[in-house]
């Protein structure tokens, strides 16, 4: 019986005319299938046999490898003892990556030894081995196949569940485990050996986004500037950052504010980060506040299948090519421009639970929109035995001048209770303030619920206040009916209750009095979709209501309805803000939308042309325009708009955009009534390591470095744009902590000089870490070497093509040919086969640079014998 890198190999070395060399794929290994094909009859039926065959072997391991040579008829001797031999494993201790249906799970000592009942050498499958494939033991338990108690015993899995098999891999060592979906435990999905978390290689990098607008009138022009950058230095498990913003605008000074810069590592005995310098207090309880000083907190990405954190969605609507900024506790969080028509932005990433964002479109005549957007976290639910925590202590830093800067402490801890039950604590304390508070999170039939009570004491101008706040939290997906409550939450506060912060500002000097603490928050999101599988559309809805002790408050509401209908997509929404005052009402701003979008053609990336109609208080606005994507490229696209608008007039834009291997970049203009505006947008990263300096697309928390030795241009299958530089590294700008992250070589267009050992990887790095995907090449002429002896016989089927230090470079098939890739021109190659062997020598003509592969004679005669 022939194994599946028998089959590669047999049908990568038999390419039968020069058209196959276009179809060749530049890869070899055991997980890889080559694509070269051979087209004879003999050929074809070989193929077919050996796969059938190998089939048989992956599904009944135990069954002794045969092999019926009388297939191949007219085929030479055969000679299948070096295939056979490549997966077997002498018994004795191995230390082996680990796959579970595919997915790299650990790195362990396996003792491999022989089966009492068929004789055959397999990996001993202990008790807590089973448990980290995350196989559910307590169902093998129940039924009497597995005991805890003897956690050395040796378990064969293949008997044990039905369909299971196993595959080790002698040349990688890997060993793999194929179990049924059925029998694997839920809660494990995910779940990482911390062994084999990446720490990750010494680096320096910086990730950058620019946007530039100049916006011309009849009696002005003004040009304002952005540019945000997020800096690190990754030595060994530290990680350095600093996040830093440079502003300009006409008729101003420029100013640059480091927001800040800390330091910080994984703890994993704690499953927890510890960070230093400016850094953001925990949110699960208190209000968050920003200080200088230390802080050790659990991180739940450490944990198997655990909760992620919440970040809002943020909705609009934007008449032209606009600029839209995203501001928390007057920091800037993000800017980009936006095309004319709604819009959403879903990759923000607040810095704390306390602060509502402030989202400012500017238009491309000028007009400026301000609206709040709520923000506060989801109810806190761990599973049960778990402990999340977070210790803070440092002193108390403001971005505003005057402000008082008081050390302080914050600590907050919750615990499961049992499966649905959770029990919340936290402390805060400073001089002349503290803060004690208690709560409960429970899940319910009817949703996740949490409560918690805080009591304060604040003593500020030689007065003492003290007050009380509750807090309910609720969050609940209704699967019957498609109803998702992202987030419905509501606090009340008595009069004299105090946060933190309002305690520094009231103790400040030459800052203003605060008019008024908070009496009541109320935030609402719901998401609705209609007809469940007919898909009649969903709807959207936001509401949020704050008010104040001796003062008024604000009230938001928005809803929206989309859907679409075969080609054609439509959406519409509603937005109402409100300023209130103790008599009544400040201040009213209503807007209304209607978009209708749909292809200009039957192909998938045909352009779209839209129109969208607004009103407002101020006045209505039309617009319309078509989008699409450039030439055949997916990663250049256009837009072009026309307008019109009853308090602006007519107008016009165009926006071009584009993702490179090195930077996203943008531009538009934009001409109206009375001005003209242009933009320019460009974001990117730029990393320095070991191997060099590599340009990128904007890269996230933790990322990852691709290289492959030699080869530049090399495209990454798995994210779009990126490929190798000059110094074969690419930057990959996003990869999961704590997570297996699959990564892959397009090998469609490397040419036939190129050979990659293996074209898929995967890696776990972890939380910051910049992790190395190395890839190994090698680069010559590929050659059909056809294999015969002194008396011009074929070499026989399964003899080993190797090159001066013993590497194997191929294997001939049934007809005596080998297909190999060769380092140079000319050279010695040994022949082994049975127990004997040859020399054969070859010298090349100069390379044919439209075929992938030449054909050689290669003659193979016996060493010469020592004198």
């Amino acid at each position: 019986m022939l194994t599946a890198q028998a089959i590669d190999m047999f049908i990568y070395n038999n390419p039968t005319h020069d058209s196959c060399a276009d179809n060749s794929v530049q890869t070899r290994g055991s997980n890889n299938k080559y694509l070269l094909l051979p087209l004879c009859p003999l050929c074809l039926i070989i193929t077919i046999t050996l796969s059938s065959t190998a089939f048989a072997e992956e599904q009944a391991v135990q069954l002794e490898e045969q092999f019926n040579t009388s297939f191949f008829q007219g085929g030479t001797s055969v000679d299948l003892q070096t295939l056979l031999s490549a997966n077997r494993v002498l018994p004795g201790n191995y230390r082996v990556d680990l796959y579970s249906n595919e997915v790299l799970v650990g790195r362990r000592d396996i003792a491999f030894r022989p089966n009492e009942h068929n004789g055959k050498v397999e990996p001993c499958m202990t008790f807590d081995l089973i448990q980290q494939l995350g196989v559910d033991v307590q169902k093998l338990q129940e039924q009497g196949l597995l005991d805890p108690q003897l956690p050395h015993a040796c378990h064969d899995l293949t008997s044990m569940i039905e369909q299971a098999t196993w595959r080790y891999d002698s040349s990688r060592l890997r060993l793999y485990f194929s179990v049924p979906q059925l029998a694997m435990a839920r809660g494990m999905r995910g779940f990482v050996d911390p062994e084999l978390w990446d720490q990750g290689v010494p680096a320096g990098f910086t990730n950058y986004q620019f946007s530039s607008n100049r916006n011309a009138t009849e009696f002005s022009t003004q040009v304002s500037s952005n540019l945000g950058l997020r800096n690190g230095i990754n030595l060994g498990p530290w990680r350095l950052r600093n996040e830093s913003n440079f502003s300009a605008r006409t008729g101003r000074a420029s100013i640059f504010k480091s927001n800040r810069s800390y330091v910080q590592r994984d703890v994993t005995a704690i499953r927890g980060q510890f960070s230093a310098g400016e850094i953001l207090s925990d949110t699960e309880l208190f209000d968050s506040v920003r200080y200088r000083g230390v802080k050790v907190a659990s991180d739940d990405g450490m944990r198997a299948d655990s909760e992620r954190g919440y970040a809002p969605i943020i909705r609009g609507v934007a008449e032209s090519n606009a600029l839209v900024e995203i501001r928390q506790d007057n920091y800037t969080l993000y800017s980009t421009t936006v095309p004319p028509g709604p819009f959403e932005i879903s990759d923000i990433y607040p810095t704390g639970s306390n602060g509502d964002l402030e989202v400012v479109i500017t238009e491309a005549d000028g007009r400026r929109r301000v609206s709040k957007q709520a923000f506060s976290a989801l109810p806190t639910m761990i599973r049960e035995g778990q402990f999340k925590y977070s210790v803070s202590a440092g002193q108390y830093a403001s971005n505003a001048e005057g402000v008082a800067s008081p050390s302080f402490v914050s600590s907050t801890g919750a615990y499961g209770l049992n499966s649905n039950l959770t029990g919340i604590a936290g402390l805060q304390a400073s001089e002349n303030f503290q803060a004690v508070s208690l709560g409960a999170a429970k899940n319910t039939a009817l949703g996740a619920v949490s409560f918690d009570l805080t009591q304060s004491s604040s003593r500020a101008q030689g007065k003492t206040t003290r007050g009380n706040s509750l807090r309910a939290l609720y969050a609940k997906t209704f699967t019957g009916t498609d109803t998702s409550f992202t987030l419905a939450a509501y606090r009340y506060s008595t009069e004299g209750y105090r946060t933190f912060s309002d305690h520094v500002e009231d103790i400040s000097q030459g800052i203003r009095q605060r008019s008024g603490s908070s009496k009541t928050r109320t935030n609402l999101t719901i998401n609705q979709t209609l007809g469940g599988a007919r898909q009649y559309g969903s709807l959207y809805l936001n509401a949020s209501d704050q008010r104040y002790w001796n003062r008024g408050g604000s009230r938001s509401f928005s809803a929206g309805y989309t859907n679409n209908w075969g080609q054609m997509n439509y959406n519409l929404s509603a937005s109402k803000s409100q300023d209130l005052v103790k008599g009544g009402l400040a201040n009213t701003d209503t807007q209304v939308n209607l978009s209708v979008s749909f292809a200009l053609g039957s192909r998938p990336r045909s352009p779209r042309a839209y129109v969208s109609s607004n009103s407002e208080r101020s006045g209505n606005s039309t617009q319309m325009g078509v989008s699409g994507y450039l030439a055949d490229s997916r990663d250049s696209f256009y837009s072009i708009q026309a307008g019109d608008s009853s308090h602006s007039g007519q107008s016009g834009s165009l926006a071009l955009n584009t993702r490179t291997a090195i930077a996203d970049i943008g531009a538009g203009y934009s001409q109206g009534q009375g001005y003209n505006s242009q933009n320019l947008n460009i974001s990117g990263s730029m990393v320095a390591h070991a191997g060099g300096i590599n340009l990128g697309q904007t890269i996230g928390e933790t990322f990852a470095l691709v290289e492959v030795p030699g080869v530049p241009g090399v495209e990454i299958s798995t994210h779009s744009g990126v490929t190798t530089g000059n110094n074969g590294f690419a930057i990959i700008p996003n990869t999961q902590p704590y997570r297996v992250n699959w990564l892959s070589l397009d090998t469609r267009d490397l040419g036939g000089g190129v050979e990659l050992e293996n074209a898929t990887q995967q890696i776990v790095p972890r939380r910051g870490a910049v992790v190395v995907a190395r890839f190994e090449a090698s680069k010559g002429r590929r050659v059909q070497f056809d294999l015969v002896d002194a008396k011009n016989r074929p070499i026989p089927f399964g003899a080993s093509v190797e090159d001066a230090k013993g590497v194997q470079l191929a294997m001939s098939d049934p007809t005596g040919k080998a297909l190999a890739m060769v380092e140079h021109d000319s050279a010695t190659l040994t022949i082994k086969w049975q127990g004997k062997q040859c020399l054969a020598s070859y010298a090349l003509a100069q390379k044919q640079e439209k075929v992938n592969y030449e054909r050689y004679k290669l003659m193979c005669l016996p060493e010469p014998k020592a004198r």
